[in-house]
C-alpha cells in the first residue's frame, strides 16, 4: 500500500531518516541543487521551478510547516553565508 506523504509527517520523516532512500531518490530524480558546506541546498527559485509552485505557496508552507522543515535541515541563508 502506497503512503500519502502529503498527509503524514510520520511517513515523511521515515523517508528522510533513510539515507539510502534519499540517495536513490536524488540519483533517480536528478533534483539538482547546489553544494554548500557539504550539503545540497536549493534556492527558493529552484524549489518554485522544481515543484511548479508560486513564491506565495512556498511562503505559506514555510509558515505552516516551519517546525518540520527546520527539524529536517531548512535554513535561511543570508549575509556572509549567502554570498
Amino acid at each position: 500500500m502506497a503512503k500519502d506523504l502529503t498527509k503524514s509527517s510520520h511517513d515523511r520523516q521515515n523517508i528522510l531518516n533513510n539515507r539510502y532512500a534519499l540517495q536513490q531518490a536524488e540519483q533517480h530524480l536528478s533534483l539538482g541543487g547546489v553544494e554548500f558546506e557539504g550539503d545540497t541546498v536549493f534556492t527558493k527559485s529552484q524549489v518554485m521551478e522544481l515543484y511548479e509552485v508560486s513564491d506565495s505557496t512556498i511562503e505559506k508552507y514555510l509558515v505552516s510547516h516551519a517546525e518540520e522543515l527546520k527539524a529536517n535541515g531548512y535554513k535561511l541563508l543570508k549575509g556572509k553565508k549567502l554570498r
